[in-house]
């Protein structure tokens, strides 16, 4: 029997891996928490330069980030020293809310000795239960089994301006509020042993090893990131091979290759660990995936029913995209699981999702049914567990991240009736990824060594977009608008759907075959178990319709889309035509880009947002599209996405730190569009009223000095022949409490590995100083060569000169062309 942990016991561990504090004339500011990206992980060097302008700082050790908490008005300023690649917020993600193992073919792994014995599984969520029999985090608590959660950890972030992240670990339990980490580990993994029937309720890996990763109810990025690095780090000690995340961003939040939460997932990924996310609780809309299940190195997981089907509630990507898709479906519908001793979340789950197999009494006091794709991801982890201890029992090796990936698409049911209505021709890929997960098929895989080739659904798309207006309208539905599209010979299936705002405005569409008679209407239409075509807005409450037709006949196809309020609303929809590879007709090409930015002029050193909409001959948006972003002038563009939406965008951000005009232009194939922006400098007070010329260049850094005493600091300055002037910031923090920050910088000069910049300043707030701030770049590192002076009067009282300078005792300092 494994070793447990007492209950009532509790190991306080802070997540250390760089923790640095600053002086105390710091924490009295108003502070923020903020995630900093960089170029990787951090080193002490970096981190010291961090801390040269924050309050606290924490450096994670197998990501590219770094917690600081910080003055907002430092935020700017933390973006422009040494290998910082962005800084973000630290944000909220949503919780994304017996059968499903048979569905899956689960429990004939069982039977092949496969339960996914060793393998460790990582549930960054609300919290585990280790009180659960089923989820035992003690010997005390187990009946008579080996632990399951064999680590418990809660992550506490933002506590206060000493210590921004903690991790308390071996906690019995970490589910303090909602029940909904202990439902998903669950799934993943329980032992099922309280029901009356034995293991009716049985986990899909019921072998593995469960690491509770606690973040709270609120999912905070901070908790996330936490989490995600101490997995990576204690990966070998408890043979962690997946992550599961059955939390994220909502519809509509743009995808940003550079978020924290993305890199964490690529980090994870290195260390051959699969990150699984749930794809989201936004459908049957269209294009309303949870956008870190469409990072590249994610599996994302739709949720399906237990009959093999989509369920409604599950996000859909965009038709004919090879990137906005869930991966692979798996049951996110009427999930029975354990329900937590302390929690809340499952017992409304058992009102607002009823579920056939109803868990009667006495088992309801120990399980619950919850339904959503966070029931689906932790199929999907279970099943890699049993993956991973397959592969490693036949051939002593564990799969790579990218193994799995590929296994479980290859493996995936679909286009055989005889094993389940997973993909083609009932679903296209952007609705069910792969097709409708299979344990079974992918265990067998993983032990034999096959379907490690990269996944090719052999399928190619056609599709078109169309937008029009319904209503006003009679009490009986009238036609209101019409659309065409013409499917070649040979086409596996035919989707057309329709999406809009309002979801009391009840939409519908009626498609016509080539011949003229009537295909199918979703008027009224709530049949579950008529799906693909079960549901309609009527049924959904949800503003979207759609029409599935298999093996389409040849021609042209019209929709009639029709309402019945008495309000104009805007309808767009969208024709996608599946094909065998090869067949298909030519796709559509960009024919105009333009690109919009949110404000004409912004002032330097904020962000301004760019939105590049590719449109096709005929003017309709062009979803996947790809998209290059290039930038003249002053600033640069990034965080941008490069493939379009369903509504033919792709957005980016463009940032500048200097004074100037910047042309911002996205190009999709032989057509571009360009936007202009101004950037505006902040005034400078005045200052030197005869600077000397500036010379191009930029100096950036950050650490700390010691000159009776230790001061902190953090600096950058540019100057480019394209700018109008030069630009930079300064946050000094004197031992002795003096607070010196730079207004506006007169001049900046570079020689060699020299940089010397006079500015206007303000001491402790009262603005009206001078400064020159002298810097010398001696080396990488830059603590113990590099060196810091800088020199402060008043014009207005010959007097006054506060001057520091010295060494760097800790940090770095840069200067550059």
């Amino acid at each position: 029997m494994r070793q447990g942990r007492l209950i009532g016991t509790i190991v306080c561990a802070v997540v250390f891996f760089a923790f640095l504090g600053a002086p105390a004339a710091q924490a009295t500011q108003v502070t923020g928490t903020y995630i900093v990206t960089l170029d990787a992980p951090p080193t002490a060097e970096d981190l010291e330069v961090l801390a040269g302008v924050a309050t606290s700082v924490h450096g994670f050790e197998h990501l590219a980030a770094a917690v600081v908490v910080a003055a907002p008005a430092h935020k700017a300023l933390l973006g422009n020293l040494p290998g910082v690649r962005g800084v973000y917020e630290n944000e909220t993600y949503d919780l994304l809310l017996r059968q499903s193992t048979r569905t899956i073919g689960a429990d004939a792994v069982w039977d092949l000795g496969v339960d996914g014995a060793g393998v460790g599984v990582a549930v960054i969520d609300a919290g585990v239960d280790g009180l659960h029999p089923d989820l035992c985090g003690a010997p005390e608590v187990c009946e008579g089994t080996d632990t399951k959660t064999v680590q418990n950890v809660k992550f506490l972030g933002r506590q206060d301006v000493a210590d921004p992240v903690v991790a308390i670990e071996d906690l019995i339990t970490t589910d303090t509020g909602s029940g909904h980490g202990s439902h998903v580990a669950g799934i993943i993994g329980g032992f099922g042993l309280k029901s009356t029937e034995p293991f009716k309720y049985r986990g899909v890996a019921p072998g593995a090893d469960i690491v509770g990763l606690g973040v709270g109810d609120v999912v905070e990025a901070v908790n996330v990131l936490a989490a995600y690095d101490w997995a990576i780090e204690r990966q070998d000690q408890y043979n962690i091979r997946v992550i599961n995340n059955s939390w994220g961003p909502g519809k509509g939040t743009p995808y940003d290759p550079e978020h924290p939460v993305n890199l964490a997932t690529d980090a994870a990924w290195d260390a051959g660990i699969s990150v699984v996310f749930g794809s989201g609780n936004d459908g049957p809309s269209t294009d309303s995936l949870n956008m870190f299940s469409a990072h590249p190195r994610a599996v994302s997981a739709a949720g399906g029913a237990k009959d093999g089907n989509v369920a409604f509630f599950s996000s859909r990507g965009v038709p004919g995209s090879d990137l906005w898709r869930p991966t692979v479906t798996a049951p996110g519908y009427n999930i029975a699981s354990v329900r937590a001793t302390t929690g809340f979340y499952t017992w409304g789950a058992d009102a607002l999702a009823p579920n056939p197999d109803m868990i009667m009494p006495p088992d309801n006091a120990w399980y619950a049914t919850a339904s959503g794709t966070s029931m689906a991801a932790p199929h999907v982890s279970g099943t890699i567990a049993l993956m991973q201890q397959a592969a490693h029992d036949a051939r002593g090796t564990w799969l790579t991240a990218e193994q799995v990936m590929n296994i479980i698409q290859n493996t995936a049911v679909t286009q055989d009736p005889a094993r389940g209505k997973g993909g083609l021709p009932n679903y296209q890929a952007y609705t069910m990824g792969a097709g409708y997960l299979d344990a079974e098929a992918a265990v067998q895989a993983a032990a034999a060594g096959t379907g490690m080739e990269a996944y090719d659904d052999g399928v190619d798309y056609a599709t078109k977009t169309f937008a029009g207006q319904i209503g006003p309208a009679a009490v009986v539905p009238v036609t209101t608008f019409e659309t065409t599209f013409t499917v070649a010979e040979g086409a596996i299936s035919l989707d057309v759907m329709a999406d809009w705002s309002v979801a009391a405005n009840d939409v519908d569409i009626d498609l016509y075959r080539p011949n003229g008679t009537l295909a199918r209407s979703t008027f009224l239409q709530c049949a579950p178990d008529a799906e693909p075509n079960g549901y309609s807005s009527f049924c959904t409450s949800i503003p979207n319709e759609r029409i599935t037709v298999a093996a389409p006949a040849a021609g042209t196809w019209r929709a009639v889309v029709k309402g019945s309020f008495s309000v104009v609303q805007d309808v767009t929809g969208v024709w996608s035509a599946a094909y065998p590879s090869g067949s298909a007709p030519a796709p559509l090409s960009a024919a105009t880009v333009t690109v919009t930015a949110a404000t004409p002029a912004s002032v330097a050193g904020q962000g301004n947002e760019l939105v590049a909409t590719v449109r096709d001959a005929a003017g309709r948006p062009l979803p996947n599209a790809p998209v290059t972003w290039s930038s003249a002038g002053v600033g640069s563009v990034g965080h941008a996405e490069t493939l379009t939406h369903l509504n033919g965008t792709a957005r980016a951000v463009a940032t500048s730190d200097l004074a100037g005009d910047q042309i911002a232009t996205a190009t999709s194939g032989q057509a571009s569009g360009s936007v202009a922006i101004t950037w505006l400098g902040l005034p400078d007070g005045g200052g030197d009223p005869d600077p000397p010329a500036s010379t191009p260049g930029r100096a950036s850094g950050g650490g700390w000095i010691s000159d009776s005493g230790k001061h902190t600091f953090g600096f950058w300055a540019e100057y480019r022949d394209e700018a109008e002037g030069p630009a930079g910031e300064l946050s000094f923090n004197g031992h002795d409490g003096t607070h010196v920050t730079m207004d506006g910088v007169t001049s900046f000069v570079r020689t060699e590995n020299q940089s010397t910049v006079t500015g206007t300043a303000s001491v402790d707030g009262v603005g009206g100083y001078r400064v020159v701030i002298e810097l010398a770049d001696n080396g990488e590192p830059g603590k113990d060569a590099d060196s810091f002076h800088m020199t402060v009067t008043n014009p207005a009282d010959s007097s006054y000169r506060y001057e520091k300078q010295g060494i760097l005792g800790g940090g770095n300092l840069q200067v550059e062309q």
